[in-house]
């Protein structure tokens, strides 16, 4: 059996590393494609373009394994099939459970492997790929300048009307630093520059030169302008007679120019794709904690609330008692006049009244406003830990796949009438489509708090691994899983055809 393990085993290497090879280029070529516009055309380093589509090979890995096991499993059964060894191997008294047993063991330690990869390298990838993205977005295109064209760099404005294009070595040597004439190598030379600086609250300046050079300083972050034979024209805002004009042969003129200089981001804050288990799970306990603080205000503000209401009822109880001090006796009564026992008593009761019910209504709105504010919280929190369970959850079922895959590549292959990689690639593509859609539709569901975050993930597994089981079992008691003949022609040509309908 050791002999035959190996040997099925043998059969997988080939058709996984090379399906895990096709399945990495298509993600890099998309990927390239997709960021083509973000990271080339700013002036950065070659090898800054190499570290970031290398840290993004994690997640592209994560999800080709999974593929290529589908793959490997539909080519590597397929073959032996079609070479009539999985038939020879029955007659001898092999079952179809011992054939598929050592690829499935390989499978579960390909998904602790997986799970591990997910969990501990992955995030960590993701974080510094975010990082440089950072980076890189908030890096600038390399400067541009074109004949007869404004650039506009925040408060300068420049215009030049002839460049010249470097001559190299031989432009340099024309002449020497202390020449005026001399260009860096590398340097374009420029024709009636005018640049506009804004930089200043009081006037604008205004430079004219007939020629001179532009070279970027990367240290000064600056674009330094050597410029020849021009004027520096200075007008003040305030008082348009404050004019001043000067000359010059030789001038340096520096533009500030930040956003042209690649400095990589550093940030500590790490999302849900870029943390551990172990850092969710901590996560999850303090957004726990801030649910069960916010329910005990909700309970503290109820009870102020309540006790507030039955103290005002209290006292209002109390002012309508008159005491025995206050009541007048039989001769003051006697003294009263009709206009004194007019209505003034009534009128300020209803004022009294009044200003209760606003009290009332004051204190109530507040109350109903803090209360929802504590909702919305609890609310907010719910989501947050309901998210972090997702990205759990998500760790281990994208790896369990490849068991799943197996379950479903096996008994495809065997039913295949040859392992060919238009059939691998035909039905691999179906299933992980299948699966790939219910594990996007279960997090999308899991995000609105429709369905489980468990569910969510694990019902991708349940449904193809289902099928997976149930192909099997019908593979292994050689009866029909498929109505074949119910298909159309093209694809009745890839199975056997000596399998008759039950």
């Amino acid at each position: 059996m050791y002999i035959l393990a190996r040997y099925i085993l043998k059969e997988h290497v080939g058709p996984f590393f090379f399906s895990l090879a096709v399945i990495m280029f298509v993600f890099v070529t998309k990927f390239i494609v997709q960021y083509i516009g973000k990271i080339f055309g700013k002036g950065l380093p070659f090898h800054t373009i190499l570290e970031f589509i290398y840290l993004n090979l994690a997640w592209m890995l994560a999800l080709a394994v999974p593929m290529a096991v589908l793959i490997a499993s539909l080519m590597a059964f397929g073959r032996l099939s079609a070479d009539n060894e999985i038939t020879i191997l029955k007659t001898s008294g092999i079952s179809l459970y011992k054939i598929i047993r050592p690829v499935l063991i390989v499978g579960v330690l390909l998904t602790v492997l997986m799970y591990l990869f997910n969990d501990r390298v992955l995030p960590e990838y993701n974080h510094r790929a975010r990082l440089l993205f950072t980076s890189i977005s908030q890096k600038k295109p390399t400067l541009q300048l074109e004949e007869g064209l404004y650039l506009n760099m925040g408060k300068f404005s420049i215009l030049v009307q002839g460049i010249e294009k470097s001559l190299g070595e031989r432009m340099a040597d024309k002449g020497t630093i202390m020449n005026p004439d001399y260009t860096p190598e590398g340097a374009d030379r420029l024709k009636d520059i005018t640049i506009f600086d804004r930089s200043s609250e009081n006037y604008q300046r205004t430079v004219i030169a007939r020629r001179g050079h532009l070279i970027f300083d990367p240290q000064k972050e600056s674009l330094v302008f050597t410029l020849y034979d021009g004027e520096i024209h200075e007008i003040g805002y305030k008082d348009l007679s404050e004019y001043r004009r000067m000359r010059f042969n030789r001038n340096v003129f520096y533009i500030p120019a930040p956003e042209l200089v690649f400095k990589r981001a550093k940030d500590e804050w790490r999302g849900d794709r870029e943390m551990t288990t172990k850092m969710m799970e901590n996560e999850i306990k303090k957004y726990r904690q801030s649910i069960q603080k916010e329910k005990q205000k909700i309970q503290q503000q109820i009870g102020e609330y309540l006790q507030i209401a039955l103290l005002e009822a209290t006292s209002r109880d109390e002012t309508k008692r008159p005491s025995a001090a206050a009541l007048p006796d039989r001769g003051e009564l006697a003294l009263l006049t009709p206009s004194s026992q007019a209505n003034p008593a009534p009128s300020r009761k209803l004022e009294d009244w009044q200003l209760a019910r606003s009290k009332a209504l004051r204190q109530t709105q507040a109350t109903i406003r803090l209360l929802k504010n504590s909702q919305k919280n609890i609310a907010y929190f719910e989501k947050v830990i309901n998210k972090y369970k997702v990205e759990i959850y998500k760790k281990l079922s994208i790896p369990f796949a490849c068991i799943v895959f197996i379950l479903v590549g096996a008994p495809l292959g065997i039913r295949a009438r040859k392992g060919s990689l238009a059939i691998g690639a035909t039905f691999s593509i179906g299933f992980f489509l299948l699966y790939w859609v219910c594990l996007i539709g279960g997090e999308e569901l899991a995000d609105r708090r429709i369905l489980p975050a468990f569910w969510a993930m694990w019902f991708p597994n349940i449904i193809v691994g289902f099928w997976g089981v149930y192909m099997t079992y019908r593979t292994v008691k050689e009866t029909t899983f498929i109505r074949w003949e119910k298909l159309p022609k093209f694809l009745q040509l890839f199975f056997k055809g000596e399998e008759q309908p039950q």
